[in-house]
């Protein structure tokens, strides 16, 4: 019966198609001309009443197996399904409404889904470029730009309250400059010293600028002015190494390992003790405590009563230069970065021997800051700047880098404490805003990777370059960790 209904179906369909009147060529739109006036408009109406008169011959011709006058309710043919011929619809006249309605109900359903995608293709696309945008963008800054120099820095200090960097160099130079996260600029540069100069600070008050040089001198400069205070009133016999402000002087280190206390009020040293057989490479001072720290290449450390301007207690000695000298915990801990990458933890008075160390650095730790009570940056030989969480000891994370791994020399933070300088040997001064390491929360990190000194250089190096990669990458580094790069694809 199917098959029956299916034949008749297709029968109709030819029959239909045959009976169609032709096209004719007056049906398409021509432009006319503006003359032709009514004998067109007539030939028109004659011609169409002939086409209306042939159309209602046409309707009363029965088809196959339809009885003449009688009109026959369409059936459905499925191999025609889904047509967009509209002149299959005008004939169906007899169909049910509702059948009609559905269609339409189907038909707007799909309309819907259609201009859904669209949205959502839409809406990727202005993501995308939304993002585009976005990257092209000037962002603001959060950070001063680099400072490149023409020479190599040896140090730098922030004044303790003005926005204000100074920058010491090989060429005995000292370079001022005015520091903001929109461009930095140059305020004053004085060449004072006939060497490199070693090392540089601000008075605690920001009154004077002093600095060590290899020329044996320390020179006092007022800060506003730009005059020496004191020429060659402060000698070592040798080579300045480091040195760090009083309130009314200063505390200096040679190359020999003689440690010198000076008083600007009558400019003269108040105590000088020879206790290292190396270089004094650091100072730590709590004057409030009345005590000095040093720490020396020779891998000890000593401190010095300032009550009585002496020697007090000196720590045994250890397997690499201790570099640098920093304090936590309300200056209760006394923290020292050695050659070896190791931290040594003291308690305050007990410099004899350590209290606590922390392992894990791939390379020397060649300079220390404390931002926080509890965290403390490093300066790494491998150019790397980490930050480290004390009590208990968290890995936190990669800070910032300095390019070619080029070694970190020195670091400074500035007066509101959220932002730090650092100098390597790639003759840039860099700049990290480090504001987010006040209120975050310090998960459990990997700790840096500790090479085998037995290892092939070789594979050391490849080892310790793919440890550096899987560290985790703070805000301030620029560096997307791993985990994070596919995150907002998800």
């Amino acid at each position: 019966t199917t098959k029956l209904i299916l034949l008749d179906s297709l029968l109709q369909e030819t029959n239909m198609q045959l009976k169609r009147p032709k096209k004719q060529p007056e049906d398409f739109d021509v432009e006319e001309d503006s003359d032709a006036g009514s004998d067109v408009e007539a030939e028109d109406s004659e011609q169409n009443d002939v086409d209306s008169d042939e159309d209602l011959d046409d309707e009363e011709v029965p088809d196959v197996g339809q009885e003449a006058g009688k009109s026959v309710k369409q059936v459905e043919n499925p191999l025609f399904e889904g047509s967009d011929d509209s002149d299959e619809s005008d004939f169906d006249e007899d169909s049910d409404d509702s059948d009609d309605s559905d269609d339409d109900d189907d038909d707007g359903d799909e309309d819907t889904k259609q201009d859904e995608v669209k949205k959502e293709n839409i809406d990727d696309e202005d993501d995308l470029i939304s993002a585009l945008k976005n990257a092209r963008e000037k962002k603001v800054r959060d950070s001063p730009p680099d400072i490149k120099l023409k020479q190599s820095a040896t140090d730098i200090s922030f004044h303790p309250e003005e926005s204000i960097l100074t920058v010491a160099n090989i060429q005995g130079e000292l370079s001022v400059f005015k520091i903001s996260n929109e461009e930095n600029s140059a305020v004053k540069k004085l060449k004072i010293h006939k060497g490199g100069i070693r090392c540089v600070e601000y008075s605690i008050d920001g009154d004077k600028i002093i600095s060590g040089g290899k020329d044996k001198t320390i020179k006092v400069l007022d800060s506003e002015t730009w005059s020496l205070l004191m020429k060659d009133q402060f000698t070592h016999q040798s080579p300045l190494y480091s040195l760090a402000p009083l309130e009314h002087g200063a505390v200096s280190g040679d190359e020999d390992g003689t440690v010198k206390l000076w008083d600007f009020r009558t400019k003269k040293s108040v105590m000088t003790s020879k206790r290292f057989e190396e270089f004094v490479s650091s100072f730590h001072t709590n004057e409030e405590k009345k005590y000095i720290v040093a720490a020396s290449g020779e891998g000890t450390i000593q401190s010095f009563d300032l009550r009585m301007n002496k020697a007090d207690v000196q720590s045994e000695v250890y397997d690499s230069e201790l570099n640098a000298l920093t304090a936590v915990r309300e200056g209760t801990k006394l923290v020292a970065g050695s050659g070896e990458g190791v931290l040594y933890m003291f308690n305050q008075g007990q410099y004899g021997y350590h209290s606590d160390q922390y392992a894990g650095h791939p390379d020397s730790i060649n300079d220390l800051l404390a931002v926080t009570d509890n965290v403390v940056l490093t300066g790494c030989e491998d150019g790397t700047i980490r930050a480290l969480h004390l009590y208990p000891h968290r890995f936190i994370g990669q800070v910032g880098h300095h390019d070619g791994d080029m070694p970190v020399e020195k670091m400074d933070v500035n007066s509101s404490g959220n932002t730090v300088a650092s100098i390597g040997h790639d003759n840039r001064v860099k700049f990290w805003n480090i504001g987010y390491l006040e209120n975050m929360e310090y998960e459990q990190k990997r700790k840096p990777l500790v090479s085998n000194k037995n290892t092939a250089p070789k594979k050391r190096k490849l080892n310790e370059a793919v440890a550096r990669e899987g560290e985790h990458q703070l805000p301030s580094s620029g560096r997307i960790n791993k985990k994070d790069f596919f995150k907002g694809f998800e």
